[in-house]
């Protein structure tokens, strides 16, 4: 058995991402000695994960064994998103085709899913379910005495 390498195992001590502790730890295992077969099977992983992570220990260090995905950068900036948010708590009444359309306009771009359109509702704390914000029929005067009514008993 050999033993192992002082950087990998402080990158095994460090809280990280499941994935990134997963390829550590097959590699800690395969330098140990163990069997590609009993390294699988315990992690859960195949045996060309465990040969792809120990090559990449190997080239890279520790670097090689961090995840390479950054994601995509956002289409709608932190301020023009901000702004969307502000025009939605205006609106007396929304709906997702018209945040889309006012996205469009705007700023010239459409989402691929209608999910995104969703989440800004969300953080406008609105609903895509619900039509408008309030029922433009109330009439607070007949509010007020249904109350006044209910209350009584």
């Amino acid at each position: 058995m050999s033993s192992i390498p002082a950087d990998l195992t402080a990158f095994l001590a460090e809280k990280r991402d499941s994935r990134e502790y997963r390829r550590g730890l097959a590699v800690k295992l395969a330098l140990e000695g163990y069997l590609y077969e009993v390294i699988s099977d315990m992690l859960d992983v195949t045996p060309g994960f465990i040969s792809q992570s120990k090559k990449a220990y190997a080239t890279q260090g520790t670097d090689g064994l961090l995840l390479k995905y950054k994601g995509t950068p956002a289409y709608l900036s932190p301020e023009e998103r901000q702004s969307v948010i502000d025009w939605l708590k205006q609106q007396q009444a929304w709906s997702v085709e018209r945040l889309q359309t006012y996205i469009e306009i705007t700023y010239g771009i459409v989402f691929q899913s209608r999910q995104s359109y969703y989440q800004l509702l969300a953080e406008a704390e609105m609903t895509y379910k619900r039509a408008q914000r309030m029922n433009p029929k109330r009439d607070e005067q007949q509010v007020a005495s249904k109350k006044k009514r209910l209350s009584s008993y």
